[in-house]
C-alpha cells in the first residue's frame, strides 16, 4: 500500500506574501475587465400564447447561476456574459423555452401553456418529486381550487377534490370537518396525519385557507409509510405559499355574501298542534292539557321556532398578500380576516391570521429560512342544553309559547305544567346560555439548507406547534316555566395550552449516472408534545352581573397533564432509468411513549415500482398515447393515536370505607396493564395507471386499493369477579378497506376560448375481519338500545334495529308483538321464531358511502370566467334520529306535519302509525322506519367572474394595477336528495366517538345557501 507523504508546512518571508497579493490582485483585474468587456445588457418582455404579460418567469444564464425574474408587466433585464449566451425562461405550468441572444438586445419571448403535467412538480414526504416520476397514489389540490369555495378550514376544502377522500362538514361555524382515506381502519381514532410546511401540526381552523399553495393528499404505503406509526389513516401535506423573484406583489383578494338555510321542515302550527295532541293523549286515556281548553292570553299566538332560530347570516372573507424577491431573499407576508355568523341564532366564527415566509441565500451554498402562522379564532358554540341540540329544542317547541316575555326572570317564557310539555326555548338557550372557545395558534418553523457537495444537501428545522386555548360556558339564572328554570348563576372556565417542539436532521443526496437516476434521502428526527388544562366551575346565586369565578359557590377544580414524544429514524431511496422504469423503498423506524415497554419501537417499509409504458420504442407510433405509466406498491403504516397511559394500569382514589368507625380514603387498581400493547398496523396494496392523451389534454387515474389494519386496539372482556372496573386494552382486531379510485380530466384551448373539465370518484368497502378475544363493540344508544354494532363480517358501527314491516289493520293476528293494536307498525320477525324480540334485529345500513365524487368544470373567454362544482355521494345511510322528534309520537311535544297523515280507523292507507302517548308498541324503537338513504349530489360552487383587460389596467393605472377581477359566487345553491332532515351530510354529534356514531342525525346544523361578490386586485 502506498502512502502520499507531504512536507512540512514553512513560513514565507512577508515580502513574499505581498508580492502573491499585487499578483492576484493584478489577475482580477484583468479577468474582470475581459469579462466586462464582452458582457452584455439583455432586456424584454415575456408574454403568454394569449399575448398577458407574465410576472415572476425565471430567466436564467443556461449553464450558470446568473439570472433573474420579470416584474409585474413581464419585463426583465440581465447582464449576460456573451452573444453566444442562451437564456432559459421558465415558469410554472408553462413549458420552457430557450433564447440564444446573439446581436439582440432587446427580446419579446412567448410562452406556451404546459398542458402536460408530467414535468409538475408535487410535494412528498421530506421534499418533492416529478409527477412523472411518482410511483405512489396522491391527490393533488392546488390554491384556486381550495379558494374556490368560502370556508374555514383546509379540510372543508378538499370535499370532493380527491378520488378517495372522504370530507363530512358539520355545518355549524368553525367546527372540524371529519376526513376519512380510504375507509375506516380502526374503531378508534381515524384521522388522517396534517404536516403543513413539514411539521406535523393540529389546530386546522387556525389555518387560513388564502395562505395555502398546495395540498397533498398521501393514500398509499408508497408515499405515508414515511411517516411511519402515523401514517396508517393517511396523510395530508399542506404547503403554504412562498416569495418568487420579482419586484413586490400587493393582491388583495375579498368577499362578502350573505347565507341562508336551504331547507326547513313542516312543522305543526297552533291549532294542528292541539288536534294531535288531544289524539295523542286520548289514544292513552289521558286528559289533554288545561291549557288546551282556554288558551287566554296565548290565543293569537302561533309561531313557527325555524322563523325565530334560522337568520339571514353574512360572511366574509378579506386577505392582504405581499410577496416578492431577489436573487437572494424571498418573502411572502399575508394578513386575513375571516368571519361568519351562523344561520342559526347565537353562533358565529372569526379568525385573525398573519402568516411571514422568508428565505435568504447567505451563501452560494446555505439557504436559511423561516414559515410562520399566528392566528386568533373566536367561536360561539351551538348550546347543548339538556343533552338536546337546538335542532331538537326547535321541532319539539310549543306553537303557542311566545318566545319573550318580559315579566319573568330572564325575559323569556317556556311551557308551564298545563301545557303538558316541556321542551326548552332554543332562542333562551342561544341568547342567555354562552359557550365560547378561543384559540391561540403559533405554527413555525426555521431552516438551514447546505448544499455540501454537488447534489448533497444537509437541512436542519426547527418547528413548534403551539396552541393555547380558552373555553368558556356561562347559564344566568332566569324563570321561563314550570321546567325551565336555573336559581343561580352557572360558571365555568377551561384553560389550555399545547406545545409540540419538532427537530428534524435530513440529508439528501441526488446524482445522474447517464440514463440512472438516484436520490437518497435519510432523515432523524425528534417530535415531543405536553398538553396541560385547568378547568374551573361553580355557581353565582346572587347576581347575573358577575360572570367569572370570582366569588362562586360550590366551586371546583380539576387539571390534567400528558407527554408524548417520537423519535424517528427514516431513509427513502428513489431509483429511476431514463425516467422509464421506476422504483421508490423507503423505511422508518419509530419509537413512542404511548406504547409498552416491549413494543415502544416500529418499523414501517415500503416499496414501489412504476413502468413508463409511454417511454418504450413500441409505443412511439401511437402519437396519441403522451403517456401511459403503470405503477404498483405495497408497505405497513401505523397508527398510535390511541391516547396516553392507556397501556398502564389505572388506579382510582375515590373510595372510601369504614375502619374502626372511621371514614377512611382508598385507592384501588381498576383496570390492568398491557405491557405488551403496540401499534395498529395497516397493510397497504396499490396498483395505479396513468395516462394521457393527446398531449395530455385528456388524462386518466385508476387506483385498486385494499388496506388490512392488523392489531386494531380494542377492550378485552374479563370476568367480573376479578373486581376491575375496566377492560384491559389489547391488540385483538382485524379490518379490511378495499375499492377502486378514478380521476380523468378534459383541457380545450382555443383562441381566446379555453375550458376544462375533471371529475373524481372513490369507491370504498369496509369489513371488520375479526375481533379477536373482543366482544360486540355498541355504538351510541337510542332507547335503550345500541344504534350501531360493530362485529366480525360486518362494516364498522353498522346501524342494528328492527325492520319495520307495514301497520296492523283493525282484526289482524298482533300475537307477535303483545302490546301492538290496529294502528302499530308490523316489524319482521327475522329468525321466524314466532315472537318479536331483540333477536329479530339487523343489519339497517351503513353510514361510509360506496361512492364519493366530485366535477369540477372551468371555462373563459376572454375577461370572462366561470367555475361550476358538484360534490355527492351515494350507497349510505343515515339514522334519521330527528324523525323519532318530529315523528316518533311518544310523548306530547311539537311534531312535523307528516304525523297529520297517522292512521286512525277512517285513515287506514298510511305508513304512518297511530298517535298514542307512552307508545306501547314501541313503534319508535330504532328500526328501519328512521334509516334514510343518505345518497345526494350537491351543486358546491357556481361562480361567473370578469378580469379587466391588461391593457385597460395599465391606460388607466399608468401600471399602478396589474389585476382587477370581480366575480359573484353561490354556494349550495341545489340539492338533490331524497333524505327528508335538514341536511344529508350528518358528521358526528358532540362527545359521540365519530368512529361509532357517524352518520346518526341527532338534529345537526344544517349547511347554509350562500350567495356573495368578491374582488380580487393586484398591484
Amino acid at each position: 500500500m502506498c502512502k502520499t507523504i507531504y512536507p512540512k508546512s514553512r513560513a514565507l518571508p512577508p515580502w513574499k506574501y505581498f508580492h502573491g497579493l499585487v499578483l492576484s490582485l493584478f489577475l482580477l483585474i484583468f479577468v474582470t475587465g475581459t469579462s466586462l468587456a464582452q458582457s452584455k445588457n439583455v432586456s424584454g418582455v415575456i408574454k403568454s400564447s394569449t399575448g398577458e404579460t407574465m410576472p415572476g418567469v425565471n430567466v436564467l444564464v443556461k449553464g450558470t447561476t446568473t439570472g433573474t425574474a420579470s416584474d409585474i408587466d413581464g419585463n426583465f433585464s440581465l447582464s449576460v456574459p456573451s452573444d453566444e449566451s442562451i437564456l432559459v425562461f421558465s415558469f410554472i405550468g408553462y413549458t420552457s423555452k430557450e433564447v440564444r441572444v446573439g446581436n439582440s438586445s432587446e427580446l419579446s419571448v412567448v410562452l406556451a401553456e404546459d398542458l402536460s403535467s408530467l414535468s409538475e412538480v408535487v410535494v412528498v414526504g421530506y421534499g418533492t418529486q416529478q409527477r412523472a416520476k411518482v410511483t405512489g397514489a396522491i391527490s393533488s389540490v392546488g390554491s384556486e381550487q381550495i379558494r374556490a369555495l368560502p370556508v374555514p378550514s383546509l379540510a372543508s376544502a378538499l370535499q370532493g377534490r380527491a378520488a378517495g377522500v372522504n370530507v363530512t362538514n358539520s355545518g355549524s361555524p368553525g367546527t372540524d370537518p371529519i376526513v376519512r382515506i380510504r375507509g375506516i381502519g380502526t374503531v378508534g381514532n381515524n384521522d388522517p396525519l396534517y404536516v403543513i410546511d413539514g411539521m406535523p401540526a393540529g389546530g386546522l381552523n387556525q389555518i387560513n385557507p388564502a395562505d395555502i399553495e398546495s395540498i397533498e393528499v398521501l393514500k398509499d404505503a408508497s408515499t405515508a409509510a414515511i411517516y411511519g406509526s402515523r401514517g396508517a389513516n393517511g396523510v395530508i401535506l399542506v404547503t403554504t405559499k412562498k416569495g418568487k423573484i420579482g419586484k413586490p406583489l400587493v393582491s388583495l383578494d375579498s368577499y362578502y355574501g350573505m347565507q341562508k338555510a336551504w331547507q326547513t321542515l313542516d312543522l305543526l302550527n297552533r291549532d294542528q298542534y292541539i288536534a294531535f295532541g288531544r289524539d295523542l293523549l286520548g289514544n292513552a286515556g289521558a286528559a289533554a292539557p288545561a291549557r288546551f281548553n282556554n288558551l287566554g292570553e296565548f290565543a293569537n299566538v302561533d309561531i313557527d321556532y325555524q322563523d325565530e332560530m334560522f337568520l339571514s347570516a353574512p360572511i366574509q372573507d378579506h386577505n392582504l398578500n405581499i410577496s416578492g424577491g431577489t436573487e437572494n431573499v424571498l418573502y411572502n407576508f399575508s394578513l386575513g380576516y375571516f368571519g361568519q355568523e351562523g344561520i342559526m341564532r347565537g353562533t358565529d366564527f372569526e379568525r385573525v391570521s398573519l402568516r411571514s415566509n422568508t428565505e435568504y441565500k447567505v451563501h452560494k451554498r446555505v439557504k436559511i429560512g423561516q414559515t410562520l402562522t399566528v392566528a386568533y379564532s373566536n367561536r360561539n358554540n351551538e348550546p347543548f342544553s339538556g343533552g338536546r341540540s337546538q335542532l331538537e329544542h326547535i321541532v319539539k317547541a310549543v306553537p303557542y309559547i311566545p318566545v319573550r316575555d318580559a315579566s319573568r326572570p330572564g325575559g323569556f317564557r317556556a311551557p308551564d305544567r298545563v301545557d303538558g310539555s316541556d321542551p326548552e326555548n332554543p332562542v333562551l338557550n342561544a341568547v342567555l346560555r354562552k359557550s365560547i372557545s378561543q384559540d391561540y395558534k403559533i405554527l413555525g418553523s426555521a431552516y438551514i439548507n447546505v448544499n455540501i457537495l454537488q447534489g448533497l444537501n444537509y437541512k436542519f428545522l426547527v418547528g413548534l406547534d403551539v396552541g393555547i386555548g380558552d373555553s368558556y360556558n356561562y347559564s344566568p339564572s332566569f324563570n321561563a316555566g314550570d321546567f325551565s328554570i336555573s336559581p343561580f348563576a352557572s360558571i365555568s372556565k377551561t384553560k389550555s395550552n399545547f406545545v409540540s417542539p419538532l427537530f428534524s436532521n435530513q440529508l439528501t443526496y441526488e446524482k445522474d449516472f447517464g440514463k440512472h437516476h438516484f436520490d437518497v434521502l435519510g432523515v432523524v428526527e425528534r417530535q415531543t408534545s405536553t398538553f396541560n388544562s385547568l378547568n374551573g366551575s361553580g355557581q353565582n346565586s346572587l347576581t347575573n352581573e358577575v360572570k367569572e369565578l370570582q366569588g362562586v359557590q360550590n366551586q371546583t377544580t380539576t387539571s390534567s397533564k400528558t407527554e408524548y414524544a417520537l423519535i424517528s429514524y427514516v431513509g427513502r431511496l428513489n431509483y429511476d432509468y431514463a425516467q422509464k422504469y421506476l422504483i421508490s423503498t423507503s423505511i422508518r423506524r419509530d419509537g413512542g411513549s404511548r406504547f409498552g415497554p416491549d413494543n415502544k419501537w416500529g418499523t414501517f417499509p415500503s416499496v414501489s415500482v412504476g413502468w413508463r409504458v409511454s417511454e418504450e420504442g413500441f409505443m412511439k407510433n401511437l402519437a396519441a398515447v403522451s403517456d401511459l405509466k403503470l405503477r404498483a406498491s405495497y408497505g405497513e403504516t401505523g397508527n398510535d393515536r390511541i391516547g396516553d397511559y392507556v397501556y398502564q394500569a389505572t388506579i382510582n382514589s375515590n373510595l372510601f370505607y369504614n375502619f374502626d368507625d372511621n371514614l377512611l380514603t382508598g385507592s384501588t387498581i381498576s383496570a390492568l396493564a398491557n405491557a405488551d400493547l403496540k401499534w395498529e398496523t395497516t397493510k397497504m396494496k396499490n396498483i395505479g395507471l396513468d395516462l394521457g392523451l393527446f398531449s395530455d389534454k385528456f388524462n386518466l387515474s385508476f387506483e385498486w386499493f385494499e388496506n388490512t389494519t392488523e392489531g386494531m386496539i380494542l377492550g378485552v372482556p374479563i370476568p367480573p369477579s376479578l373486581g376491575y372496573d375496566g377492560a384491559p386494552v389489547a391488540n385483538v382486531g382485524t379490518v379490511k378497506n378495499n375499492g377502486i379510485e378514478l380521476t380523468a380530466g378534459y383541457q380545450l384551448r382555443s383562441g381566446d376560448f379555453q375550458m376544462s373539465v375533471d371529475g373524481n370518484m372513490g369507491f370504498v368497502s369496509n369489513e371488520l375481519i375479526s375481533l379477536g378475544t373482543g366482544n360486540t363493540i355498541f355504538g351510541p344508544s337510542f332507547q335503550g338500545d345500541a344504534l350501531t354494532l360493530t362485529e366480525e363480517g360486518q362494516p364498522i358501527a353498522y346501524f342494528y334495529g328492527w325492520i319495520a314491516d307495514g301497520i296492523f289493520q283493525s282484526g289482524e293476528n298482533t300475537s307477535q308483538q303483545p302490546n301492538a293494536s290496529a294502528g302499530d307498525i308490523k316489524f319482521r320477525d327475522i329468525n321466524d321464531d314466532g315472537i318479536i324480540n331483540a333477536d329479530d334485529r339487523t343489519n339497517l345500513g351503513h353510514y361510509l358511502p360506496d361512492v364519493t365524487y366530485g366535477l369540477n368544470a372551468t371555462a373563459s373567454y376572454k375577461g370572462f370566467d366561470f367555475t361550476m362544482f358538484w360534490q355527492g355521494v351515494s350507497g349510505n345511510e343515515i339514522f334519521n334520529n330527528l324523525r323519532y322528534h318530529t315523528e316518533g309520537m311518544t310523548r306530547l311535544f311539537g311534531a312535523s306535519t307528516v304525523v297529520l297523515d297517522r292512521w286512525t280507523p277512517t285513515n287506514t292507507d298510511t305508513n304512518v302509525p297511530r298517535a298514542i302517548s307512552g307508545d306501547p308498541n314501541r313503534n319508535a324503537r330504532a328500526s328501519s322506519r328512521f334509516v334514510e338513504d343518505g345518497s345526494y349530489i350537491r351543486l358546491k360552487n357556481i361562480s361567473i367572474g370578469y378580469s379587466v383587460p391588461n391593457a385597460t389596467l395599465q391606460a388607466w393605472s399608468k401600471g399602478t394595477i396589474s389585476k382587477v377581477r370581480v366575480y359573484v359566487s353561490a354556494q349550495n345553491l341545489l340539492t338533490i336528495t331524497d333524505y327528508t332532515g335538514y341536511d344529508p351530510e350528518i358528521s358526528a354529534r358532540t362527545g359521540i366517538n365519530s368512529s361509532l356514531g357517524t352518520g346518526i342525525d341527532y338534529g345537526q346544523f344544517p349547511a347554509a345557501r350562500t350567495i356573495m361578490g368578491g374582488i380580487q386586485l393586484a398591484f
